[in-house]
């Protein structure tokens, strides 16, 4: 298992890491965003303890990952952990896909992660070079997410606007009206519609910018 949690806040992102942790403490993933189009990513194994690292709290958007080692790489590094990156694309996932590895020797069979989620970022960036620069963000995520099988919930930013997308096809992700993200969700959060992707405007509300279809197996994970 996995969660993903994201907000504008710092207070309210400590809060959801806290109470998804109970989905996987194995790893802790985050990117902070700044409008300015800069972001730092932190990766590291077990827990992150907020009185040792200070978050910034001049970022305009949080976005979180905890993992459950669930496939059979369970030695933690960097490489192999959320969040996933290419050139111009960082992902955080929870789920599983069925058929990574076929896609992966279609279309990017350099790619040799043995982690399923990192061919995300790298179909995403393989579509992006294709486009050369003419395809909106989340025509591009179209294109990635009608290819792959399996469950996924995903958090994705295009790091080269900072523009933050969630989508999710069997896997859950909650989502509410200030712009907040969590796997468990809460009071005032909704379940994310399968076959939807929501874009975040000016890091403080989801609105619907495209639709892909589903391939759910119907299975919550």
């Amino acid at each position: 298992m996995c969660a993903i949690f994201c907000s504008n806040n710092v207070s309210k992102f400590e809060v959801l890491y806290e109470g998804n942790l109970s989905r996987g403490s194995f790893a802790t993933g985050i990117i902070c965003l700044h409008s300015d189009s800069d972001q730092m990513v932190l990766k590291k194994q077990g827990t992150l303890n907020f009185d040792q690292v200070k978050l910034d709290e001049l970022c305009d958007y949080y976005v979180g990952h905890v993992q459950s080692p669930t496939s059979a790489k369970r030695t933690w590094s960097y490489d192999t952990s959320h969040p996933f990156e290419s050139l111009s694309w960082t992902v955080v996932h929870n789920g599983v896909l069925t058929n990574w590895q076929e896609v992966r020797a279609k279309h990017i069979d350099w790619d040799v992660n043995p982690v399923d989620t990192a061919i995300i970022p790298n179909l995403l960036q393989h579509f992006t070079e294709e486009c050369r620069g003419e395809c909106p963000g989340h025509v591009i995520i179209k294109k990635v997410l009608s290819i792959i099988e399996g469950t996924f919930a995903l958090c994705i930013v295009d790091t080269d606007c900072n523009e933050v997308y969630i989508a999710r096809q069997g896997s859950v992700l909650h989502y509410n009206d200030q712009g907040d993200v969590s796997t468990l969700g809460g009071e005032g959060f909704k379940l994310l519609p399968e076959g939807v992707i929501m874009t975040l405007k000016d890091f403080k509300i989801w609105e619907v910018v495209d639709t892909f279809e589903t391939k759910s197996p119907f299975l919550f994970i």
